[in-house]
């Protein structure tokens, strides 16, 4: 009977473990999600992201740990430029991407505090995030509902753009969107990545003469 119990206690375990892996396999969630290839070295790219953002985003979010005069700066616009482009002269280049809609709204129309964008992608990965704006679909009673979050509250708020898009510019659009998303989850990445390969080029020449200098040291020890 023990050995039974066991034995089935087992073979749970086993189940288990291969859900776990699964789920793993899909990054932490119950789905597939669609890889995104995006590049924040793409400045293009970013520009052509933070224009979709404040369209598409910015009515009900806010990205508030960045301001337009770094978008300016990292992007390559000016601060005329960006207050332009991204504001519509409604703003001043040291404010804060802040959303348009007044306060409490959001509560009134949605039932839920828009959540803040600013470190969305650090939270849930690049995936997640390309997967939920190109993952929604409509019920049999022609409401809007979400494969990677079902029940979302959120509305298909780029049904336009891909009704009026061919697939390729579809893809070409949510990339740049998250592309953007991605610089300002963390606007210093690529300067983080050039200087890691110059602390590893410094730390393997400092390894090489460390290791001269420990041969010149002991030579005549033996």
């Amino acid at each position: 009977m023990i050995k039974a119990v066991k034995n089935w206690a087992l073979v749970g375990l086993t189940l288990m473990a291969g859900l776990t892996l699964n789920v793993q396999a899909a990054g932490g969630y119950n789905i597939e999600l669609e890889k995104v290839h995006n590049n924040v070295r793409d400045t293009e790219s970013l520009q052509r992201g933070a224009v979709h953002f404040v369209n598409y985003c910015m009515a009900c979010h806010s990205a508030n740990l960045m301001r337009y005069n770094r978008v300016a700066r990292d992007l390559g616009w000016t601060e005329d430029e960006v207050v332009t482009l991204l504001s519509y002269d409604q703003r001043l280049p040291v404010d804060y991407m802040k959303t348009w809609m007044k306060e409490g709204i959001s509560e009134q129309l949605f039932g839920i505090q828009a959540p803040d964008l600013s470190v969305m992608t650090r939270a849930k990965g690049n995936d997640y995030i390309y997967t939920f704006i190109r993952g929604y679909y409509q019920e049999e009673d022609g409401t809007w509902n979400n494969k990677v979050l079902e029940g979302t509250s959120m509305p298909n708020v780029l049904e336009g753009v891909r009704r009026h898009s061919t697939e390729a510019e579809f893809d070409q659009f949510t990339t740049d969107l998250v592309n953007f998303m991605d610089y300002v989850g963390e606007p210093t990445k690529v300067q983080r990545w050039d200087m890691g390969w110059k602390v590893i080029a410094f730390l393997f020449v400092l390894l090489i003469l460390t290791y001269l200098l420990k041969r010149e040291y002991w030579r005549d020890v033996k």
